[in-house]
């Protein structure tokens, strides 16, 4: 199995190499993949440089996952740097949310609200589903499928979300409701419940306190 980042360096390596250390413990067959930033870690992984100069985040990710795609034929996992599995995570069912993507207005940045806008617009003139896929956590591309989709979209100058985009045009056969598994605070006891009901939790900036890095070197 292919785990596939896309990666901008903020202030450290922590998170990636971690999640990188994950993958590699729960899955030692697997190969991984970095796309942008490199990571400094002695973790075996699979540099691939790449340099995407539109102005938003998102489309930015989408540049990197459509170039792996390109280069890879076949299935990959979309991983995050704060995405932290064991072996309880299924990859053979798409986790998502029940609920319509929707604004989060006060609760989220504008990048984000521009992003649902996007989205929902695109999804609803071509008369496809609404359900959100943003609930950090990591799902299985068809490198094939991901590149046809996004030749739908004018991703370079909008920001959106390439997993509900995917998903929605895509739809699973078998999908199953996850809670959104994003930790802003150390709640260690909410973290153990996510990783045995789904074996994934991503953390917030909020959750790096002394407690929470060392959670993270435990998983």
């Amino acid at each position: 199995m292919k785990f596939v980042y896309p990666y901008k360096r903020k202030e450290n390596d922590f998170n990636i190499i971690n999640s990188i250390r994950c993958v590699l413990k729960y899955y030692p067959n697997s190969e991984v993949f970095v796309l942008g930033d490199e990571p400094e870690t002695d973790f075996e992984f699979k540099h691939i440089k790449s340099i995407s100069n539109h102005k938003t985040r998102g489309s930015n990710v989408t540049s990197k996952m459509l170039q792996f795609a390109k280069m890879h034929p076949g299935e990959f996992v979309y991983m995050n740097d704060d995405f932290f599995i064991n072996d309880k995570f299924d990859f053979n069912i798409v986790h998502g949310s029940i609920e319509m993507m929707e604004r989060k207005d006060g609760k989220a940045s504008i990048a984000w609200n521009q992003a649902v806008d996007n989205s929902v617009h695109f999804l609803e003139h071509n008369k496809r589903p609404i359900r959100s896929y943003e609930c950090h956590q990591p799902v299985i591309f068809n490198s094939k499928l991901l590149i046809e989709t996004m030749d739908q979209i004018e991703w370079k100058t909008n920001d959106h979300f390439i997993k509900s985009l995917y998903f929605n045009i895509n739809v699973p056969i078998r999908f199953k409701p996850i809670e959104n598994v994003k930790l802003i605070l150390p709640n260690i006891k909410k973290a153990n419940l996510y990783l045995e009901m789904f074996g994934c939790i991503s953390t917030g900036q909020g959750f790096m306190t002394k407690e929470g890095c060392e959670y993270i070197k435990q998983v």
